[in-house]
């Protein structure tokens, strides 16, 4: 598990979802599996559960994108429930890959996919643990690492980039 996939299945498990990582699919009669899941977090409440792909990757963004579409993002809703083994209402495919800026890319990769590039990514989750008062709510170790240890501003705890009903990461 790279340290994306990490800092996704903490920050999900930390938001109230209950998550998998690395969840492998399509058992082949002769050994071995048709693919991996990189974070599967379910909701709960909602009974959404968010697919969440990460990828620092160095290939084109033509070729990224077609591996994730033909290999990584290729379950439909019932395969989901079938995998998580949970009444499922909504699924959301989330993939966070890519260092560049926004306008440079395609970032409608269609299907319902979210496309989130990985500095919108650590800064949804710094800006969601602005704040925090690890006396009341602590952080597990591995956030104290990537929120911005120099903000101090109060309203900030508020995650103005986060949708608030899900915890999510809002959509670009």
């Amino acid at each position: 598990m790279n340290f994306l996939e990490s800092l996704a299945a903490e920050w999900y498990e930390y938001t109230g979802h209950l998550v998998r990582t690395n969840v492998r699919t399509g058992k082949r009669a002769s050994g071995g599996w048709e693919g991996e899941l990189d974070v599967l977090a379910y909701d709960p409440k909602s009974k959404t559960l968010r697919h969440i792909e990460l990828s620092s990757d160095a290939f084109s963004w033509e070729k990224r994108k077609d591996r994730f579409l033909t290999k990584k993002l290729v379950l439909d809703d019932a395969e989901y429930a079938n995998v998580f083994g949970l009444p499922i209402e909504t699924v959301e495919r989330i993939v966070v890959v890519g260092t560049g800026q926004e306008a440079k890319f395609d970032l409608n990769w269609g299907r319902g996919i979210r496309v989130v590039l990985i500095p919108q990514f650590l800064q949804q989750v710094a800006a969601s643990l602005r704040g925090v008062d690890p006396m009341s709510k602590a952080v597990p170790e591995g956030f104290a690492q990537t929120a911005d240890p120099t903000t101090t501003d109060a309203d900030s705890s508020k995650p103005s980039e986060t949708d608030s009903s899900t915890n999510s990461p809002a959509p670009s």
